[in-house]
């Protein structure tokens, strides 16, 4: 793990009230020491491939190496860490077959969740599009990469969630992660691809607005399978 990261964790962690800081129960800690690497994965701090250290995780958290390791597995679960027996843990890497295989299911997942959305939340779906993607249009204006990743994380997010089918939410939230993270890596790449996301989000609302079901379906559809072609793995990790 680099200098950089372990400093950006200890500098959240000081954001937190001391009494969160204080005396916690292990299964608090783990949550909390989980919820803090999968966040610093998912923004890009720790980039696709790094080596983490148990140790300088555990000095960053201010905890034992239990809930670290223990955090490790539950992300593991998760698909955003490859433990490596003899080696060590790292940040998942996916080939461009995985990637496209994610972006194959991304596609079922969420062109089903938007037609759900469209019989059963429409105007709330729609809101919620339209209020993310005003705040992806400002974090790009004002070139906050990172702010632009996260708004396309939520956008998406609303689609799923305004499915109203608890299964089908529960199926995203399995690879909600690694989406989100692959999302910032290739977001945070150049301003193009940025542009091209915005206006494929427009695209969508803009059908799904009209009542053109399936036109957003085939945005959506050509707007997720896209993952596959704009990730390029870092290479020599």
């Amino acid at each position: 793990m680099s200098r950089h990261s372990a400093i950006d964790l200890r500098l959240s962690l000081r954001k937190r009230p001391a009494a969160a800081r204080g005396a916690r129960p292990a299964r608090s800690l783990t949550i909390e020491v989980t919820d803090g690497i999968r966040e610093a994965i998912i923004d890009g701090r720790f980039p696709l491939g790094e080596a983490l250290s148990e140790l300088k995780l555990a000095a960053a958290f201010k905890v034992s190496r239990t809930p670290v390791r223990e955090a490790l597995t539950a992300l593991q679960a998760q698909g955003l860490i490859d433990i490596r027996p003899q080696s060590g843990s790292f940040v998942f890497m996916p080939s461009e077959e995985d990637v496209g295989e994610l972006a194959e299911f991304r596609r079922v997942m969420e062109v089903t969740a938007l037609r759900f959305c469209f019989a059963r939340r429409r105007e709330e779906t729609l809101r919620q599009m339209r209020s993310t993607q005003d705040e992806m249009q400002r974090a790009q204006d004002a070139d906050d990469r990172l702010g632009v990743a996260r708004a396309d994380t939520a956008f998406h997010q609303a689609i799923a969630e305004n499915s109203a089918n608890e299964y089908l939410v529960g199926a995203y939230r399995l690879i909600s992660g690694r989406v989100a993270a692959l999302r910032t890596h290739n977001l945070l790449a150049t301003d193009k691809v940025r542009d091209h996301a915005l206006t494929e989000h427009r695209a969508l609302i803009a059908a799904f607005a009209k009542g053109d079901l399936e036109r957003a379906e085939d945005v959506l559809a050509e707007h997720v399978l896209r993952m596959r072609i704009r990730y390029r793995p870092q290479r020599g990790l």
